[in-house]
């Protein structure tokens, strides 16, 4: 559980466009999972992940976990990294 906030909390950390879009969480976690395989750190692979994964249409619902509020796409896409590729939390 505390391994899929982490990477939440890591989304979190990207600066994404202010207007309204989403993270498509099995694409982010697919790049993710690859950028990673092929050695970028992870702040590259994130990076990579967000830049290729974002769609500015959709509107997805907020959640707040452990004190911090994020949206369900965010929350989606850290369970799938770690469903996908647990070696690198």
């Amino acid at each position: 559980m505390k391994k899929y906030i982490s990477g939440a909390a890591a989304l979190l950390l990207l600066p994404l466009s202010v207007q309204a879009g989403e993270i498509l969480p099995n694409l982010y976690a697919r790049v993710y999972c690859e950028s990673r395989a092929m050695g970028m750190a992870d702040d590259q692979a994130r990076r990579q992940a967000v830049s290729e994964s974002y769609i500015t249409t959709g509107n997805p619902m907020t959640v707040t976990i452990n004190g911090t509020e994020t949206t369900t796409d965010v929350v989606a896409a850290a369970r799938t990294v770690v469903k996908r590729c647990p070696q690198y939390f």
